[in-house]
């Protein structure tokens, strides 16, 4: 709604925009997400610094690979996933330029496509990765992140004891960020 009163081309727009994806992310709320993407301007392109770029990137890639699994057709499944895969690569390409401060999106976002394909052990690999390297890097947010996504994905597979590993990691590394919506509403949704 707030998007509504300004003008889509100004940099206010595009800022609320990003907030907003953060916001649905962080409360995994993709299909709210999805519209961030597919309704507003690309993004990417209004942010100069290389880490807002780079960050609503990661956002793009990972809100597509998670509504890809719940899309109406086999087709819009296909496209949203392809959207994720070529977002992939453009970070695959800003690593090897040498910012090293997105390899954490990487393998979170390669993590969520072995997901998808059902692949165990490169899933789990993936997510490990994420976690350390993010905690290398000082991100502390992502790593949470990335333990709650490996939270969700545990627990869909009724791996309970791994699931509860890591939703406690999350929830310990969202207090400390500071994240108390976030931490009173999965106690909410785990329990």
């Amino acid at each position: 709604e707030l998007l509504k009163a300004v003008e889509p081309t100004s940099n206010v727009f595009h800022t609320v925009n990003m907030m907003q994806l953060e916001l649905f992310v962080l409360f995994q709320d993709w299909e709210d997400a999805l519209p961030c993407l597919t309704e507003a301007p690309d993004t990417r392109n209004r942010f100069l610094a290389m880490h807002a770029s780079a960050r609503g990137m990661f956002l793009e890639a990972l809100v597509y690979l998670k509504t890809s699994s719940h899309a109406s057709s086999w087709l819009a499944r296909r496209k949203r996933k392809m959207k994720a895969i070529k977002t992939l690569q453009k970070l695959h390409g800003l690593v090897e330029q040498g910012n090293d401060d997105v390899r954490h999106y990487m393998h979170i976002i390669m993590a969520e496509c072995y997901v998808l394909e059902k692949n165990v052990s490169a899933a789990e690999n993936n997510f490990k990765a994420a976690i350390s390297i993010a905690e290398f890097g000082g991100f502390l947010h992502d790593k949470a992140l990335a333990h709650d996504l490996a939270c969700a994905w545990y627990k869909a597979q009724g791996k309970d004891d791994w699931a509860n590993f890591h939703f406690e990691s999350s929830q310990k590394l969202y207090t400390e960020w500071g994240a108390t919506s976030k931490v009173e509403t999965e106690h909410i949704y785990y329990n």
